[in-house]
C-alpha cells in the first residue's frame, strides 16, 4: 500500500483546500517499511490528512454495503479523487474481471486463449463475466501494463452527486486508465487501522459510524461474516486488551519476545472473558453457526467456564490460566493472533446493542465535522455483552528480584500505548494495510521514541539475514504524525513531510537537508523552527547573565552560577566562550 495523491472536490475539508492536488513521494525498499512522517508545529494541518483519508475510505467502504441508500453513496456534498498503489499479483488483476455470482462462461476459455497461462486455476469453479472484453483487449498486454513492482495503481474518482468510479492506471501510457466495474472492493486497502493518542474525535468518527453500518447489516443478516468483512479498525481502550491477549497467546515468538523485553513483561498469567448471554438467548443477537462455533472454541480453550446468574444478568464466564497447553489450544482453534483478535472484535461490536436504536440511527446521519463519541453514554460494564477483564501478567518490576504478578491495567499510559501501536503492527500480517497513526509517541520516553521506527520495521519484517538484519518487510504503509525529532531522525528525507500553515492555508514539503541520522538540533531547526535545543526560560536566563558584567568579581559570580545551576548544553559552552572574551577585555582595561 502506498498513497500517491489526493484531491478534495467541492468544499474545503477542514484546513485542507479543495481542488488542489496533494502529491506524495513514492519509494520502493524491500527492507524498509513504507512510512510517511507528517511533522510540524501544532495546528499546521498534519492530522487533517489522517482525518481525510479516514473519511474517504469510510465512504468507499459504505458504497459496498447493501443497507446504504443510493443517495448516500452518491453524496452530493462530498467529492474526491485519490490514487494509491496496492500490492497485487497477475492473478489478482485477472480476478478483478471475474464476476462472483453469474453462471460459468466456460465456452470463452479455450486452449488457444491467452488465459491458458492460468491453467492451474479450476476454471469450472469460477464465475466468468466480461471474458470477451479481456480477450479482445489483449489481456497479456493489459496485465503487464497494470503491474508496477508487483503493485497496481488504483485511481478512485468520486464526483459530487455521483457514485465513485474505479480504474487502474497503465504504467506504459501517460494518463491512461482502465475502468473497473466488477469486484471493486478488491481495489481497497486490505485493512485500514487508525490510532490517536489524544482526543482526535474527528479521526475516530468514521470508524464508529462504520461499526453502526456493519451492525445494521448484521441485524439484517446481510453480512454474516462480520469480522472477516470488517475493513476499518480504530484502536481504542476496548481494543487494547484484545490486542494484548491475542499477541501474548499467538504472535510470532521472536517478535513477541522483543515486545515483552521492552515492556519488561515476563508472561501472561491469566485473564477472564465475560459474555452477557441474555441478549443471545433472547435472540436479539443472531446466534448463527459461526458465532456459536466461536463461543464453543473459546470454551474449549478455557481452563474453566461456567454459566450463572450475577445480579439480574445471565453470564457466560470463561477463565484462562495461561500455560503451554492453553497456547497450543488457541493455536489449534484460531491459528494466529489476528484471527483471535477478529473474534474478540466481533463480540465487542455486539456491545452496540446497549446503544438505543434511535441513537444508532442518528449517528449515521451526523455531519463529518461533529464530534459525537463524547456524547455517547458509557454503558454499565456489568451490562456489556462482551468484555475481557482480570488480566494478570508477570512483570519485572525490579531487575534484582523475581517477576511480580500485577494487573495489566497497572501498566503506565506509555506501556499501554506501546502495546497498542507496536502490537497492532505485529498482529496485522496481511499485505496492503494502511495505518493512520496520530502522534503515537506522546507517552513514550525518549529511548522509545528513538526506537519507534526501528520497532515498527522489525514487527513488519518477513525475513532476516544471518546477522538478524531485515531483508524483506510487508507491503504496508504507515502514516505517522509526530513532534518528535527522534522519530524523524530514523526516516529517509523523501518520507518526511514538513507542514506549515500560513493565513489558514496548509502547505507541506520535504526538508532541504538530509533527515536520516540527523541530530536533534538540526531537525529542531529544519522542521520545528527552533534554533536552540534548550527551553525558553533557561535560554533567557543564560542570555541575561552576561549583560552588565563589568568586573572580574561579577564574572566569577556568573561562572559559579553557571556551574552550580545549569546543565551542559551548547548554549552554556557558548556562554563560557563569551565570558573568556569579556575577561580578556576587563584585564586589558586594568593594565
Amino acid at each position: 500500500m502506498k498513497l500517491v495523491n489526493v484531491k478534495i472536490l467541492g468544499d474545503d475539508f477542514r484546513s485542507l483546500s479543495a481542488n488542489k492536488l496533494y502529491k506524495f513521494n513514492l519509494s520502493f525498499h524491500n527492507d524498509r517499511l513504507s512510512t510517511k512522517v507528517f511533522a510540524g508545529l501544532n495546528g499546521s494541518g498534519k492530522s487533517n490528512f489522517l482525518e481525510l483519508f479516514s473519511e474517504i475510505f469510510y465512504f468507499l467502504e459504505i458504497t459496498h454495503l447493501s443497507t446504504v441508500s443510493e443517495a448516500e453513496k452518491a453524496n452530493k456534498n462530498f467529492g474526491f479523487e485519490i490514487e494509491y498503489l496496492l500490492p497485487k499479483t497477475e492473478k489478482d488483476i485477472y480476478d478483478l474481471f471475474v464476476n462472483d455470482y453469474n453462471e460459468v462462461r466456460e465456452k470463452y476459455i479455450s486452449s488457444n486463449s491467452p488465459l491458458t497461462k492460468f491453467n492451474k486455476l479450476k476454471f469450472e469453479d469460477l464465475y466468468i463475466n466480461e471474458i470477451e472484453n479481456i480477450i479482445q483487449n489483449e489481456w497479456d498486454q493489459d496485465c503487464n501494463q497494470l503491474l508496477l513492482n508487483n503493485y497496481i495503481h488504483v485511481r478512485v474518482s468520486k464526483q459530487l452527486g455521483f457514485e465513485p468510479e474505479f480504474s487502474l492506471k497503465r504504467q506504459n501510457e501517460n494518463d491512461s486508465y482502465k475502468a473497473i466495474s466488477l469486484n471493486t472492493k478488491r481495489l481497497l486497502p486490505s485493512k485500514l487501522i487508525a490510532y490517536t493518542s489524544g482526543q482526535n474525535e474527528l479521526l475516530s468518527n468514521p470508524f464508529f459510524k462504520l461499526k453502526y453500518h456493519y451492525f445494521k447489516e448484521f441485524e439484517k443478516k446481510e453480512l454474516p461474516d462480520l469480522a472477516d468483512n470488517h475493513r476499518l479498525f480504530f484502536l481504542d481502550y476496548s481494543t487494547n486488551f484484545s490486542i494484548f491477549i491475542a499477541n501474548m497467546l499467538l504472535a510470532d515468538g521472536k517478535k513477541l519476545a522483543y515486545l515483552k523485553e521492552v515492556l519488561k513483561i515476563n508472561e501472561l498469567q491469566a485473564f477472564r472473558i465475560t459474555i452477557n448471554t441474555d441478549e443471545i438467548y433472547k435472540r436479539v443477537i443472531p446466534l448463527d453457526d459461526r458465532l456459536a462455533s466461536n463461543l464453543q472454541q473459546l470454551k474449549l480453550c478455557a481452563t474453566t467456564w461456567t454459566e450463572k446468574k450475577v445480579d439480574k444478568y445471565n453470564l457466560l464466564i470463561l477463565d484462562f490460566l495461561v500455560n503451554d497447553a492453553t497456547k497450543a489450544s488457541f493455536k489449534y482453534h484460531f491459528e494466529n493472533a489476528f484471527n483471535l483478535f477478529k473474534v474478540f472484535y466481533e463480540l465487542e461490536i455486539f456491545n452496540l446493542y446497549l446503544v438505543n436504536k434511535k441513537t444508532r440511527d442518528l449517528m449515521l446521519q451526523v455531519h463529518k465535522s461533529y464530534n459525537f463519541s463524547d456524547e455517547m453514554s458509557k454503558p454499565d460494564p456489568s451490562r456489556l455483552v462482551f468484555r475481557i477483564e482480570k488480566i494478570f501478567i508477570s512483570k519485572k518490576i525490579d531487575v534484582s528480584k523475581a517477576p511480580k504478578n500485577i494487573y495489566y491495567k497497572a501498566l503506565s499510559d506509555g506501556e499501554h500505548q506501546f502495546n497498542e501501536v507496536i502490537g497492532t503492527i505485529l498482529m496485522m500480517e496481511q499485505e496492503g494495510c494502511l495505518f493512520l497513526i496520530d502522534e503515537p509517541d506522546t507517552h513514550f520516553n525518549p529511548k522509545w521514541r528513538a526506537k519507534l521506527i526501528q520497532m515498527l520495521n522489525y514487527m513488519a519484517a518477513e525475513t532476516f539475514d544471518g546477522h538478524g538484519n531485515i531483508e524483506k518487510v510487508r507491503k504496508q504503509e504507515i502514516i505517522i504524525t509526530t513532534h518528535s525529532p527522534f522519530v524523524i531522525s530514523d526516516c529517509i528525507t523523501e518520507d518526511v513531510y514538513r507542514f506549515t500553515k500560513t493565513n489558514g492555508i496548509i502547505e507541506y514539503d520535504n526538508p532541504t537537508v538530509k533527515m536520516y541520522g540527523a541530530s536533534i538540533s538540526v531537525i529542531l531547526e529544519e522542521i520545528f523552527e527552533k534554533e536552540e535545543s534548550i527551553s525558553e526560560m533557561a535560554k533567557k536566563e543564560l542570555k541575561d547573565m552576561i549583560d552588565g558584567v563589568k568586573t572580574l568579581d561579577q564574572l566569577r559570580a556568573v561562572i559559579d552560577k553557571l556551574n552550580s545551576k545549569f546543565g551542559d548544553s551548547v548554549q552554556k559552552f557558548d556562554l563560557f566562550s563569551k565570558l573568556r572574551t569579556i575577561k580578556e577585555e576587563i584585564e586589558n582595561k586594568e593594565k
